[in-house]
Order: C-alpha cells, then sequence, then structure tokens
C-alpha cells in the first residue's frame, strides 16, 4: 500500500504535469478576443485537472476526479455510478468557480478602472 507522502509527490508530479498542459492550452485560448471567455476557460480547465475526490470509496486519499471518473467509466461499466462519482464534484467545482468569478470580476474591474482615472 502507498503511504501519505507517496501520495503527495503523486499530486507534485501530477500538479507539474498539468501546469505543462495549461502552458499549451494558454498558447491555444491566448488570442481570444473577449477576457470574459478566456478566465471561464481557464477556470473551467483548473477545476476540470484539479478537483480532487477519494480514490476509493473506503480509502481516505484523494486523487484527481478526471481520472476517477475515467477509470469508473471505462473500467468499471457494470457499476452503476460509472462517470458520476468524479464527473459530479468536477461539475460543482465548475460551476461554483465560474459564478464566484462572474460575481469578483466586475467589482475588481471598476476598482481598476477607478486606479486608472
Amino acid at each position: 500500500m502507498y503511504s501519505t507522502e507517496s501520495y503527495v509527490w503523486g499530486w507534485i508530479a501530477y500538479s507539474a504535469g498539468v501546469l505543462c498542459l495549461f502552458s499549451l492550452f494558454w498558447l491555444l485560448i491566448r488570442k481570444l478576443t473577449s477576457r470574459w471567455v478566456k478566465h471561464v476557460l481557464i477556470i473551467v480547465f483548473l477545476a476540470l485537472f484539479f478537483t480532487p475526490v477519494t480514490a476509493y470509496p473506503d480509502n481516505p486519499y484523494l486523487a484527481p476526479a478526471f481520472f476517477v471518473s475515467l477509470y469508473e467509466g471505462v473500467m468499471l461499466a457494470d457499476k452503476e455510478a460509472g462517470f458520476q462519482r468524479g464527473l459530479a464534484p468536477i461539475l460543482a467545482f465548475s460551476f461554483i468557480s465560474v459564478v464566484l468569478y462572474s460575481l469578483i470580476a466586475p467589482i475588481v474591474g471598476r476598482r481598476n478602472r477607478a486606479r486608472l482615472r
């Protein structure tokens, strides 16, 4: 069985890989003219890859929900939940993050415009 330290190092390696993917994703979306669309895409990308969920239902260790959902949906097709155990937290984190962004962004934008005057 893996130790807590193994899981920490696994998350560090995974985070480094996601940040490399994020740099490629940024190259794809950097020329979008709408700042709001660009920010929402970044939020959804980060929520997709950094949302944690328990690796196994009886295990306290966390794993990326994207891969847990992919594994359970493809490999364990006979289970009732399928993709749902990992997908539900991803959708929740994405929704909450976009709502918070839509509430905070106008306030920060007004503050920045007031400073420039």
